[in-house]
């Protein structure tokens, strides 16, 4: 059975971010059970809004959330990082040696240029929908 923490926010936060998560799980990796993912609701500093890191295997992952973002982008940053989980987890992307579906991808690329953030960011929005369509909110 997967298995979902949040950590810090509110208690709107949490149970949004809970609800995104399983709604994400559902959609990208319905047949997955065995996944641990950890959701950190914190003050971000930079520009990132949100990330996600795989921790010591490609089932259990960490995601951190900006604790100031509308509604719409605290949703909408959980979906694009679920990409990133499901990614990790079936094993398209690699961390260790920048490679996506086995193939490597150069030092040096851009970081809207990678191609898991091509797939996150084209996704996201579409995800979102998801959510907001099924009410699970």
């Amino acid at each position: 059975m997967n298995y979902i923490e949040v950590i810090g926010g509110n208690k709107f936060q949490k149970q949004t971010a809970e609800k995104v998560v399983q709604k994400m799980i559902e959609t990208l990796m319905p047949r997955m059970r065995t996944l641990e993912i950890t959701v950190n609701i914190k003050k971000l500093t930079g520009d990132a809004v949100g990330w996600c890191m795989m921790e010591d295997t490609n089932r259990e992952f960490t995601i951190d959330v900006h604790n100031k973002l509308t509604l719409k982008d605290f949703v909408t940053t959980i979906c694009h990082e679920m990409v990133h989980v499901k990614q990790y987890a079936r094993n398209e992307m690699s961390c260790y040696g920048g490679k996506w579906k086995k193939k490597k991808i150069a030092d040096d690329t851009a970081y809207y240029d990678l191609p898991w953030e091509k797939e996150a960011y084209r996704m996201q929005d579409k995800l979102a929908q998801i959510v907001w369509d099924a009410d699970v909110l």
